[in-house]
């Protein structure tokens, strides 16, 4: 079953309303307290003696339980950018992105009489880099001959590999640091494109004579080498040129582009038990803690949390004035993939991911790596202050990479079991 259905990343929205005098108070409580104070792990305890006091509380030995999981599969169609290139991760294993996309007419075109191919180029403007800087990479594009719908829907696991040409109609090298990849196509392939001049006056007729590109890279071999190319597919500087002559004219062009109703869709391909046994992630889709937890982009894994210890809360007089995740990175296997810059906590509902009412509270959500400190903080206290008044029944949530998607970015994390654990910290005062 797909991870993701046509409703992902609806942001979890449910209550509108929210009260901006709790957080204002958040600041002023917060200022007059110095630090967590040592209170009883257990929270039943603690709630009772909060009963007879005024000050805020402050705990951080609420446990949260993690385990990892993968992604399976996930929507990756009608997006702007597409991914190409391979990792070889210590930890990740092997990780691919690849994608394939129609080419649209420019407008109806008519090649002239005896007209000829000269030369054709397809051109992918690079938006960023995330890799290896020293690997070289190799892109081969493959004529497509599995029709893509715009109106349908593409999964990350979409498989195009039985219906493309056997061999690449172009290849290029990629270099780290450029901001194009220009891929010189066979004239074979060009003059198939002209031969039948009635289907390119007409844009359903040229989607049937040419469905598109699958664009992949040479796969790569060692530890930490490649890296992850973004490419920005609906600029107008990443089309596809027909160099051509006819009897009136010797040079000409003729450009196709993908544009915004061109059916496109990115690929992934996550090998996980492809990394060192000693280093690889443990007890994937097992339900087990580690020391450490882990969360990938380009649909590859994300970490479960279970705050139970949170229950007792609900049937107690109090109101929490800040709730927040501190999540340690761990840096014992450095790699030239970059951490994400931010990290989002979701609920799963019948099947979906939804973004937690907080992260309309940028303010208090956060989210964002800390790089002086190494950590990343989360603020949960909208979600579980609804939470107490039964809005919501939620203590389950998923650490997944801002916009996954399109995100090629990795982190391993400190759990509950790591000798400098990760940290929930609830503020709560007596109603």
């Amino acid at each position: 079953m797909h991870l993701f259905r046509k409703k992902d990343f609806v942001r979890f929205s449910r209550y509108k309303k929210f009260s901006w005098s709790l957080f204002l108070s958040v600041i002023f409580l917060v200022m007059l307290m110095d630090s967590c104070e040592d209170d009883p792990t257990q929270v039943g305890l603690e709630l009772k003696s909060v009963l007879g006091r005024v000050q805020p509380v402050c705990i951080d030995t609420i446990s949260v339980f993690t385990s990892v999981e993968s992604m399976d599969s996930i929507r990756t169609d009608h997006f702007d950018y597409a991914f190409l290139g391979n990792f070889r991760d210590p930890v990740f294993g092997w990780t691919d992105a690849s994608f394939a996309t129609q080419y649209r007419l420019s407008q109806p075109w008519s090649p002239g009489h005896n007209a000829d191919v000269d030369s054709v180029k397809l051109f992918l403007v690079v938006d960023r880099y995330n890799g290896n800087e020293t690997t070289l990479q190799t892109v081969n594009v493959y004529e497509l001959y599995k029709t893509l719908f715009y109106d349908s829907l593409y999964y990350s696991n979409f498989n195009v590999k039985d219906s493309i040409s056997e061999w690449p109609v172009g290849s290029a090298t990629f270099h780290p640091g450029d901001t194009m990849i220009v891929v010189y196509l066979s004239k074979t392939f060009g003059r198939k494109i002209i031969r039948d001049t009635a289907v390119l006056k007409n844009q359903d007729l040229f989607l049937s004579h040419f469905k598109g590109f699958y664009i992949n890279t040479d796969k790569t071999s060692g530890s930490n080498e490649g890296g992850f190319i973004r490419i920005h597919l609906l600029t107008a500087e990443s089309y596809l040129a027909i160099y051509y002559h006819n009897d009136l004219n010797s040079q000409a062009v003729y450009p196709l582009y993908i544009n915004s109703y061109s059916a496109r869709v990115n690929i992934f391909e996550h090998k996980y038990d492809e990394a060192p046994a000693e280093t690889r992630i443990r007890y994937l889709n097992q339900g087990k803690e580690d020391s450490v937890m882990y969360v990938q982009g380009l649909g590859g894994v994300y970490t479960r949390m279970d705050i139970p210890g949170m229950k007792p809360f609900r049937d107690s007089s109090i109101i929490l004035n800040s709730v927040k995740l501190f999540l340690p990175v761990d840096t014992i296997l450095p790699t030239p993939i970059q951490k994400p810059s931010g990290l989002s906590v979701m609920i799963r509902k019948d099947g979906t991911l939804y973004h937690i009412f907080d992260v309309n509270l940028p303010e208090f959500y956060d989210g964002s790596l800390n790089k002086e400190e190494g950590i990343y903080k989360i603020g949960l206290t909208k979600h579980f202050q609804d939470y107490l008044l039964g809005r919501n029944n939620y203590t389950t949530f998923y650490l997944v990479v801002n916009d996954f998607r399109v995100n090629s970015e990795r982190v391993v994390l400190k759990s509950r079991l790591n000798s400098q654990p990760l940290k929930l910290e609830v503020i709560y005062s007596r109603k």
